[in-house]
């Protein structure tokens, strides 16, 4: 009786002790549960807002280069000295404006010469023309008495020596006749001439006056005073910025819908998400056969800010599709990556990586990453935000691209 008293009390000491110990482990997991939430950073005052599957535009992209509409090589049509350049890169110019001067001295002397061989040439006409007119009359005295050897022979009144002495002199008067009348359509030929490259040499002198075709600005200048020129040397590149174009490579995929006059949206690098309404002006009549593309010309408008040389992307109309567009303001750039905050269960704040489409206005399609109805966090900042609990957020409702 007694050792089955001792063993009860022992089997009551150790549940005492069990029991102890697991009030303990209990009173140990209570414990933790308020520190963890503790831990869980709340942050009051942020903006959310729901993404939502929304009708957009369907556009086929079309990358290109904005080019001016008028672009003029101006070179030079002469030889000569470039004694002075009137013009910088980037000057504005108006028609007819000065762009470079080269020396006049040798194209002077040029023209004097021309001028003088052209005098002497109308001097030799004048010359010619008077032989010409005695050869005729000389010609038509001897052909005279001639024509009256001969009736004279036909009555056998003149010896055959008297009448072939009389032929020789009439020979002899035709062939001066033809040597004036020769001499004369010579000094013509030569008078012809020597105008000419007076003339020729009249605008040669004019070419030392290097001016702008167009009003537009100077995009090139090659030439620098003390430079000699030669006909066709390259002097300047002078652009018409009052009409500019895109133009666009096409991929075949437009083809059947993209026709001459399409109206296009436009936006350029340069000038942010600002749209362009343009037009297509012109396209290629075939493609090219290495990258089976087109080119088109779209016009841009006058007001636009296109500048030469710009990139830009042409977007025609296809229709309307289906997509989720995430508001521009709550993506979040690391490094390479892009990616939003995400309100997840129990407001704990999600950082997730984004693959991003297009943008039309305020806002970008996203392709992958995000799905409808999900709530993301705008304007995060730079605060770290990942793994983190919304306080009090404002909801900042829906909007529309």
């Amino acid at each position: 009786m007694r050792g089955r008293r001792g063993f009860g009390r022992k089997a009551r000491q150790r549940l005492g002790m069990a029991s102890l110990v697991w009030g303990l482990l209990l009173a140990g997991c209570g414990s933790e549960a308020p520190t963890s939430q503790q831990r869980t950073e709340a942050i009051a005052g942020l903006r959310v807002q729901k993404v939502q599957l929304q009708n957009i535009p369907d556009e086929l992209e079309a990358p290109g280069s904005v080019i001016a509409v008028s672009t003029a090589q101006v070179a030079a049509r002469t030889m000569g000295t470039v004694l002075q350049v009137a013009v910088r890169e980037g000057d504005t110019v108006k028609r007819g404006q000065l762009l470079a001067q080269l020396d006049e001295r040798e194209l002077s002397a040029r023209r004097n010469a021309a001028k003088a061989a052209s005098q002497g040439a109308n001097a030799a006409v004048v010359q010619a023309t008077k032989a010409l007119a005695a050869a005729q009359a000389q010609a038509g005295v001897v052909q005279k008495t001639y024509d009256r050897y001969v009736y004279l022979k036909q009555q056998n009144s003149v010896s055959p020596q008297e009448f072939d002495e009389m032929a020789a002199k009439q020979e002899s008067a035709q062939a001066s006749l033809e040597q004036a009348k020769a001499g004369l359509q010579q000094a013509e030929a030569g008078a012809s001439q020597a105008e000419s490259e007076s003339h020729a040499a009249e605008d040669v002198a004019s070419y030392a006056r290097i001016v702008a075709p167009f009003d537009g600005k100077v995009m090139r200048r090659s030439v620098d005073p003390g430079s000699l020129v030669s006909p066709g040397m390259q002097l300047f590149v002078v652009e018409d910025t009052s009409r500019y174009q895109l133009e666009a490579i096409l991929p075949a995929a437009g083809l059947n819908t993209v026709k001459k006059d399409t109206p296009v949206r436009v936006q350029l690098d340069a000038l942010g998400e600002k749209s362009l309404a343009g037009k297509v002006a012109e396209m290629e009549a075939g493609a090219d056969p290495t990258s089976h593309t087109w080119k088109v010309r779209i016009d841009l408008p006058k007001d636009g800010g296109g500048q030469s040389g710009m990139f830009g992307r042409a977007f025609f109309l296809q229709g309307e599709k289906r997509a989720l567009m995430l508001p521009r303001d709550a993506i979040v750039n690391r490094g390479q990556l892009q990616g939003v905050y995400v309100v997840g269960e129990g407001n704990l704040l999600h950082w997730r990586v984004v693959t991003l489409g297009k943008a039309i206005g305020d806002r970008v399609e996203a392709l992958s990453g995000l799905n409808d109805g999900e709530v993301v966090v705008l304007q995060p900042g730079a605060q770290e935000l990942d793994g983190k609990k919304i306080g009090t957020a404002t909801n900042s409702g829906e909007k529309r691209p």
